[in-house]
Formats: C-alpha cells, structure tokens, sequence
C-alpha cells in the first residue's frame, strides 16, 4: 500500500498528464490543500511508521463482539455448521468429519480455518482469555479444541497431500 501511494504521489508530481484531475482535487480536498505529492508521501510514512510500531493489546482494548465475528467468521461458521447441531458424539468427531468432508478440496477451506485457529491461540492465549474474549461468540472454541482442529488438519495434510518420496 505504501508503496502505491509513494509511486501515485510521483505521477502527481510528475504533473497533470500523468495523473487524472479529479484524483488532484480529491487529493487537495483530503490533504486540505497541502501538495497532493507531499500528501501521499506522508500518508505513505504514516502508515509505515504504524505498520512498523504496531501493538496489538487486546488486554487493554479486547476486541467487541462484531470484531471477533468478522475477524474470526471462519471459526464461527465452522461451529454453526459442524458443532452445534449435535450430529457427532464429541467435538473431536465434528472436527474430524468437518476436514475429511472437505477432501480433494482442502486448500480452500482447511488453510484459512487453521489460520483463524492459529491466530486466535495467538490472540488469546490461555483458557481464561479466550474464554472472556472468543468463546462468548465462538462457543466451542477452547485452546484444547483449536489445537484438536490444527492436529486434524495437518494430519489431513500429511496424510493426503504429501508428495511421495
């Protein structure tokens, strides 16, 4: 991104050929008159320097409701579709029906499911955590139980998309 504002501010230098006038007023208008090139090249540092210096306390700001429904909408939609209605004896089973249904097709659902899992053990670490910040939208997530689906996963994966030695 910074680098696309830092290339979009050059052709804004480079004069009114090179850039449609409608993006120079809108520039000026964002940059309350302020050079449209200087503008972006700033906004361009601004963002490098948060992207750098970023801090992610969800101690001290823990993320609202619809945050984690949309950060985490994988695990949530994975609970409504395979835990809740209770057609498996254990979550385990659910979690192990859930990857094997998705075969030869995994890629597009296992990877971004055990992304969201991982992330969230990351985010929330420990059972207390995650039960005050997850579980109140995603009720069967536990750290045990996300680790039981990135088991499952990765022995799917091996298991069936490894590539003969």
């Amino acid at each position: 991104m910074t680098a696309l504002l830092d290339h979009v501010a050059g052709l804004c230098a480079e004069g009114a050929e090179a850039a449609p006038q409608e993006l120079h007023g809108l520039l000026e208008r964002a940059g309350a008159g302020t050079d449209a090139a200087a503008y972006l090249h700033s906004l361009a540092r601004t963002i490098r320097t948060l992207a750098q210096n970023s801090q992610d306390d969800y101690d001290e700001l823990p993320l609202s409701r619809w945050e984690v429904e949309v950060r985490f909408f994988r695990l949530s939609g994975f609970g409504v579709n395979w835990v809740y209605d209770g057609e498996y004896a254990t979550l385990q089973d659910s979690l192990q029906a859930a990857v094997d249904s998705e075969h030869p097709y995994c890629g597009e659902f296992l990877a971004p499911l055990a992304a969201e899992a991982q992330s969230a053990l990351v985010l929330f670490p420990g059972e207390q955590a995650m039960e005050d910040r997850l579980s109140p939208v995603v009720e069967w997530a536990t750290p045990q139980a996300l680790r039981h689906l990135l088991q499952a996963v990765d022995d799917h994966m091996q298991r069936e998309h490894t590539a003969p030695s």
